[in-house]
């Protein structure tokens, strides 16, 4: 699989390729209830199938309890050191037999084959889109680890600082995905119902696409964008990029004079993957974000 087909799967499963509302009825159909969840007589076991689980767990002191990790939890730098299973969508399954999990939590995702995962240990897919999903993900992951005072403590933190009405006189921004250097043909953005529109809100700007849901894909014709008309784009890359890609993707903006933030010369490029990671870091976003909607 080639890196671009690889990056649209983790971000449509990261920001929800389907209608919120539609993935909320399959995990009400799916998901174990929690109360019901089996309890292990020995120690907690924990396979990770998420870099946002991965990265809560190590920060609520639960991370001593980490047997296994999908390929794409990289933080902390301890976590690199715990075996690889896979990922969500193509666990390994004999891997993951082989570390004798008790207990195995991931994000909810539509296809994601939690049958199969129960058969091998107690599974919880939690939903992690909404920022209202991510504050009761931190929590339940809490609960189920034994840590709940420090994931309530971090929650109510991130719950402080990004619970926060869109700012009234709030820059409108364009919350954009990159894509391929040079082939600027449509835009993929950040939805103001998935945390990074709290994001954005905290850092005081308002989304320039300030519906809940778009369609079935985040995805924006180049002639919405144009009449959405943003005062500033700030794209998101969920890679390191070169110095000649982040020119190359300013360059290709410059395509559509007419925008405002083109004209204004307000057209921001910030790069790493951790911003499409939705634990506790999120909150550097925040900081990132208001530094870019101060430069002119």
């Amino acid at each position: 699989m080639n890196r671009q087909a690889l990056l649209l799967i983790v971000l449509l499963a990261i920001l929800g390729a389907v209608a919120a509302v539609a993935l909320a009825g399959w995990q009400a159909r799916s998901t174990p209830d929690t109360a019901r969840m089996p309890v292990s007589d020995g120690p907690l076991r924990i396979v990770s199938l998420a870099p946002a689980v991965t990265e809560t767990l190590f920060a609520i002191g639960a991370g001593e309890l980490v047997v296994g990790r999908t390929e794409y939890c990289d933080f902390p730098s301890a976590a690199r050191n715990l075996p690889t299973v896979g990922t969500t969508l193509t666990p390994n399954y004999e891997a993951i037999v082989r570390l004798k999990p008790t207990l195995i939590i991931g994000e909810a995702t539509k296809d994601a084959p939690l049958e199969e995962l129960n058969r091998i240990a107690p599974t919880r897919l939690l939903p992690w889109l909404t920022l209202d999903d991510v504050l009761a993900g931190i929590r339940e992951t809490g609960r189920l680890s034994g840590h709940l005072p420090k994931a309530e403590a971090i929650a109510g933190e991130m719950g402080r600082r990004l619970k926060v009405p869109p700012p009234a006189h709030g820059p409108r921004v364009l919350l954009a995905m990159d894509g391929t250097p040079g082939q600027l043909k449509e835009v993929w953005f950040l939805r103001q119902n998935c945390i990074h529109g709290a994001c954005l809100n905290a850092a005081g700007g308002r989304n320039a696409v300030d519906d809940e849901v778009v369609g079935v894909a985040p995805v924006l014709s180049l002639e919405r964008v144009i009449a959405l008309d943003p005062e500033i784009v700030l794209i998101l890359a969920a890679r390191t990029l070169s110095e000649d890609e982040r020119r190359q993707i300013v360059e290709d903006w410059r395509g559509l004079p007419m925008l405002s933030a083109v004209r204004n010369s307000r057209v921001h490029v910030l790069d790493g993957r951790e911003y499409y990671i939705n634990g506790p870091r999120i909150l550097e976003l925040v900081d990132k974000l208001q530094l870019a909607l101060r430069r002119e």
